[in-house]
């Protein structure tokens, strides 16, 4: 008699069944490390974040009058920096910024220069700073940073890398992550039938 799990379509008669285990002494010390980098801890992840605290109501009042303010205590309001330090790879947008291009830019820097990266992408004279976040809403600050020897360096446009400033090879994979969603899908399909009827009908219009 054939088990259940022996019945696989590709064995041979006379074929045993051994599917392949892992190496339990070499997985024995796996953890997982989540890919968003401790999504839901905010603090963890944005140095200009405190950590969180509950917050617990006073004892209640012996007297309420209507000219009474609330007692509950008051939260912690955090001003936002004018910047953020280079934070050697573990860069996360505190809020969604703008998409500023496809490539990165291959930008020539200074030694002992001082630069203010654009983190919101709505600068006009990027991949630089120009003062454009005071004026929006969001969370995003340009990220201040140096280098210790002058020369050609990749600079972020797409506001996603981990190694902001620096490129990290992200913008290579927001394409696939965005077809993978319906609105993603629909939208870069229709741009090209969009863009590929706009094509076809100029070589097309005189014939």
């Amino acid at each position: 008699l054939i088990k259940m799990n022996q019945k696989v379509d590709y064995l041979l008669p006379d074929d045993e069944y051994k599917p392949k285990q892992p190496d339990f002494d070499k997985i024995k010390d796996y953890v997982n490390i989540s890919a968003t980098t401790n999504e839901g801890f905010a603090h963890e992840r944005d140095v200009l974040t405190p950590a969180p605290k509950i917050l617990t109501p006073p004892p209640q009042r012996e007297r309420v009058s209507m000219d009474d303010v609330t007692d509950f205590p008051e939260q912690l309001v955090v001003p936002l920096a004018e910047s953020r330090p280079y934070e050697e790879g573990r860069y996360r947008p505190p809020s969604l910024p703008a998409f500023g291009g496809l490539f990165p830019t291959h930008m020539y820097l200074h030694r002992g220069r001082v630069y203010d990266w654009c983190a919101c992408g709505h600068t006009q004279t990027g991949p630089l700073c120009d003062g454009q976040c005071k004026w929006i809403l969001t969370r995003c600050r340009p990220v201040t940073f140096n280098v210790s020897e002058s020369g050609y360096f990749k600079i972020c446009n797409c506001k996603m890398s981990a190694n902001a400033p620096f490129c990290n090879g992200t913008h290579q994979h927001l394409f696939k992550w965005a077809y993978k969603n319906h609105r993603g899908f629909w939208g870069l399909n229709l741009l090209t039938v969009w863009w590929g009827t706009i094509l076809y009908w100029q070589f097309t219009f005189y014939k």
